[in-house]
């Protein structure tokens, strides 16, 4: 098969662009379920996209091929490109910009009066036209329709189709363009109304970026469309060939990783889950969830003790952690009332406050417990593997650096 740059759907450079850049560590014989060929294609495709984005590093076992960049040594996400480059047929481009251009006028035009100014205004000059069924038009105008470009209203019992008019000016609103193109979880339709601009000075860093979530976007937006409509979704992950049906409820984004979540109902077992988005290969809806609210309602009161996405409706564990806060440092305070999320914040005395929870895993508190090594006064809680870690964790640390700091 011969390389070609543009792409028939996403979902293949999806796999491979996920694989370069999560993982990064397998050679081009370790894709077993692809040909080789197929492999090199696809590499080719994604360097023509990304450049000098795309390295390898060879190992005793091979070749492998990974995708690196300093998040704050680029302005745009480089990743969207390879959105923009959907294969299209003759016909497709040909339709596209003929019924563009009889719609341009500003009237609303029928089915049949599209066909019949394509066949007189547009094939009638030339000696060998492309010929377009009504099938095919009326199976277009609803595509573009689906997609916003133009709309339809019945008219005596027909239905006419005319331009959408956008009344807002983007250029007037390019910074929020900007900020949404780079921070929201469908930046890509930014991405695209950028591309009408003319090429601007860059004034807009960021200190943490989390480019990956470009490779989720079809998926997310099947999964926040389902939460708006209220449907179940059929859902298939990368580890499994079978689909499996949830009830979808909200998108949980990790603002120290960047990592989507989709909580959710499993409709085989009753139980609330959190997935990936990239570990999720495939979405589709389903049927509409008639308990929705109901489910809804039942994961707001659990979502009241959970710090991340874990889950485990077995039992609540309590956690407490007193603080030193010392004279001058109430900056101390204010990162506890800010980080504390469905915790509580009390004043024990004039140096010493108090943190405590009550959730299902507390052990995803770990990370963040450690960010206060040194001002820890006291610590419980009911899950002795919590304490344990934390007693683990300063012993190590206390061997390691210990000695030279006089610890």
């Amino acid at each position: 098969m011969p390389y070609k740059e543009l792409i028939k759907n996403f979902d293949n450079i999806r796999m491979y662009m996920r694989d370069f850049f999560v993982y990064g560590f397998r050679t081009r014989e370790s894709y077993a379920k692809k040909s080789l060929r197929s492999y090199d294609n696809e590499k080719r495709r994604i360097q023509s996209y990304l450049g000098d984005l795309l390295s390898f590093k060879q190992t005793e076992s091979g070749k492998k091929i990974f995708i690196s960049l300093d998040g704050k040594s680029v302005s745009r996400n480089p990743l969207y490109k390879a959105f923009k480059v959907k294969s299209f047929t003759s016909k497709d481009i040909s339709l596209y910009f003929i019924v563009m251009d009889i719609l341009k006028s500003g009237g609303s035009y029928s089915l049949t009066d599209i066909l019949n100014k394509i066949d007189s205004d547009y094939l009638s000059y030339f000696s060998k036209p492309l010929l377009f069924d009504e099938s095919t038009l009326r199976k277009k105008l609803k595509e573009y329709e689906a997609v916003g470009l133009i709309k339809s209203k019945k008219s005596a019992k027909k239905l006419e189709y005319s331009l959408v008019n956008d009344d807002i000016e983007a250029k007037d609103y390019k910074d929020v363009i900007r900020f949404f193109t780079e921070e929201n979880i469908l930046g890509v339709i930014g991405s695209y109304i950028e591309d009408k601009f003319e090429n601007a000075d860059e004034y807009i860093s960021f200190k943490n970026r989390y480019i990956m979530n470009a490779y989720d976007t079809e998926v997310v937006f099947e999964i926040l469309r389902a939460i708006k409509n209220e449907n179940k979704v059929k859902i298939q992950t990368f580890a499994s060939s079978k689909q499996r049906e949830y009830i979808p409820l909200k998108l949980y984004v990790s603002k120290q990783g960047g990592r989507n979540y989709l909580m959710c109902k499993g409709m085989e077992d009753n139980r609330f889950y959190s997935i990936r988005t990239d570990y999720i290969k495939s979405v589709s809806q389903g049927l509409k969830a008639n308990d929705f609210s109901i489910v809804k309602m039942r994961f707001e009161d659990i979502s009241r003790h959970i710090w991340g996405v874990s889950y485990s409706e077995c039992r609540l564990e309590h956690f407490e952690m007193d603080i030193y806060v010392g004279k001058g440092e109430e900056y101390i305070v204010s990162r506890l009332e800010r980080e504390k999320r469905c915790g509580k914040v009390t004043k024990l005395d004039e140096e010493t406050y108090r943190f405590s929870v009550d959730l299902y895993d507390s052990y995803e508190l770990v990370p963040w417990i450690r960010t206060f090594f040194g001002r820890i006064k006291r610590l419980k809680c009911s899950n002795r593997m919590v304490s344990d870690q934390i007693k683990f964790d300063i012993v190590k640390m206390s061997k390691q650096y210990g000695e030279e700091n006089g610890f």
